[in-house]
């Protein structure tokens, strides 16, 4: 008790010291870390440089359209491409209307971090994300006449069932992103950010040395700035900043006039007969075609269709080989489209097994046929958009319409498989299939009454209205005893358990239809 008595005021006086430290400490970095913070918070990276005196691999990459994962996908494949040539010059030929914001400000971003020196050229319209990708290059070449800027964000708004402008909170990310890449190329980000933010007055005025000036309000009652300054009238009356290309220049948003590919090229000095071109090919048209909504929906549709088919009737083959081919085409062109990942080609393989495993080997119809579903519908959902989650008003009107489809595809499927499953054997697909072989013939004639004088359906040694006992699941498809022999058969389209007496009600080809009866019924 004395010993811990005696060391209690040392343990105290320790404590002591050290809260005391280290808030003395806290106190002390305080500043610098506000400093920092500060300096962070301010400062934007300068990715601003001259122009080369010469360029020896100019690569040009036609930019046209409206901006979705299409494009999106084209351009980022033809930047790799140049990147991967080492070109040392790119030209972004751009023509658009505007699109995905999202992708636009990536795209952006990513020719404001190439090595390679980058101008882009608008000879009609850059307007809303094309402008914002615009921004991102080193010089902006347009033509007097074209059409610059105008990127608010709107988005759809469920209660009022409109379009409308999106929230202020959304807007504010964006209008920093603006300004951030104006700012990082030496372009005013006031003006950058009016293109945006429809209340983002701005004002200018020419200094004693014949430099221009501006300098942005948002309350024009105010704080409006005394003359000489005068309101850039672009910004006036709620609108987004919209400019031409004359007007462009005089505000120094774009470095020059250019209306054309020559005029480029006789402004940089370089030979577009030595001018890589990457434009959409057929390949990309193709993969424009297959990401259509309706395609996508119909492809998915005939794949799952194909694979009921391979399921329920085993050893055709055709429907296995045609529910490969719509999977392969549905994820090589969302691949190539930009949206699908191996992520989406790993559940949807999962999704295949469990689905498998489910009709094969587990008994009844549980925990893994429902998780196999999910993980298909998770996988197309996820394959038809260009993110997992979603984050703007834009994103969940995407996630909104995919899932919308899926399921419509989803309904549809269910109508055509049981249809299928009813009519297996009748359908003249199926009988084409089916009726190749001898032995198809052979039945064939047996069920129209040849010479042989028949008169009812059989089938090795299986003539209808035979009754037997399910030797295996039928899921519709199995195998029953009947007569003494193991056949092949598929159910009128329930699922039937092993053990259960069955009766054959068609045999149609090689195909025999069974259906479960009372085992009082029994009688083979």
């Amino acid at each position: 008790m004395d010993k811990n008595h005696d060391c209690s005021p040392f343990l105290k006086t320790l404590k002591t010291l050290s809260s005391t430290f280290f808030v003395a400490a806290f106190f002390a970095l305080m500043p610098a870390i506000s400093a920092i913070a500060q300096e962070d918070a301010r400062t934007v990276r300068d990715h601003t440089r001259d122009r080369p005196d010469s360029f020896s691999k100019p690569v040009l990459i036609q930019f046209h359209g409206e901006i979705n994962d299409f494009l999106t996908g084209f351009f980022n494949r033809s930047m790799d491409k140049a990147e991967a040539a080492g070109a040392d010059l790119i030209l972004v030929e751009v023509d658009s209307p505007g699109g995905l914001k999202i992708e636009s400000l990536q795209m952006a971003r990513r020719l404001r971090d190439c090595k390679a020196y980058t101008v882009v050229i608008v000879e009609n319209e850059a307007i809303s994300g094309g402008s914002l990708v615009s921004l991102g290059c080193d010089e902006i070449q347009i033509n007097p006449d074209a059409k610059f800027g105008d990127s608010g964000e709107i988005g759809f708004d469920p209660e009022q069932w409109a379009w409308r402008l999106i929230e202020p909170k959304i807007e504010s990310y964006l209008s920093r992103d603006a300004r951030d890449l104006a700012e990082s190329k030496g372009r005013n980000p006031d003006l950058a950010e009016a293109m945006v933010d429809s209340d983002h007055l701005v004002y200018s005025k020419l200094n004693d040395d014949g430099k221009l000036e501006l300098t942005a309000v948002n309350d024009e009652d105010v704080l409006k700035p005394d003359p000489p300054w005068e309101l850039v009238i672009e910004t006036k009356n709620g609108r987004f900043l919209t400019v031409s290309g004359q007007r462009a220049v005089e505000l120094e948003l774009a470095q020059g006039h250019a209306s054309s590919r020559q005029d480029i090229a006789a402004e940089l000095k370089i030979d577009l007969a030595q001018t890589t071109v990457y434009e959409p090919t057929m390949t990309d048209h193709t993969i424009h075609f297959l990401n259509q909504w309706w395609v996508s929906a119909l492809i998915i549709l005939v794949g799952l269709i194909a694979l009921w088919v391979e399921l329920s009737a085993p050893g055709l083959g055709i429907g296995g080989l045609i529910a490969g081919l719509c999977a392969l085409l549905f994820f090589w062109s969302h691949f190539l489209g930009g949206t699908a990942g191996w992520l989406e080609v790993m559940l949807f393989v999962a999704g295949v097994g469990f689905i498998a495993a489910e009709l094969f080997v587990i008994p009844g119809f549980g925990v893994a046929g429902i998780t196999g579903l999910l993980l298909m519908f998770a996988s197309i959902v996820l394959a038809s958009q260009s993110f997992v989650i979603p984050t703007t008003a834009m994103d969940w009107n995407q996630l909104f319409t995919s899932i919308i489809v899926t399921t419509i595809v989803g309904v549809c499927f269910l109508f055509a498989a049981f249809f299928i499953t009813r009519q297996m054997g009748n359908l003249p697909i199926f009988k084409g299939i089916i009726l190749d072989s001898e032995v198809g013939r052979e039945a064939k004639a047996s069920e129209l009454g040849d010479d042989k004088g028949q008169t009812t359906p059989t089938y090795e040694g299986v003539s209808v209205g035979d009754f037997g006992v399910a030797d295996s699941l039928l899921r519709p498809a199995g195998r029953v005893k009947i007569n003494g022999r193991v056949v092949d058969v598929v159910s009128d389209g329930s699922f039937v358990d092993q053990g259960t007496p069955i009766r054959v009600v068609k045999i149609h080809g090689n195909v025999i239809t069974v259906t479960e009866v009372d085992a009082d019924n029994e009688r083979g």
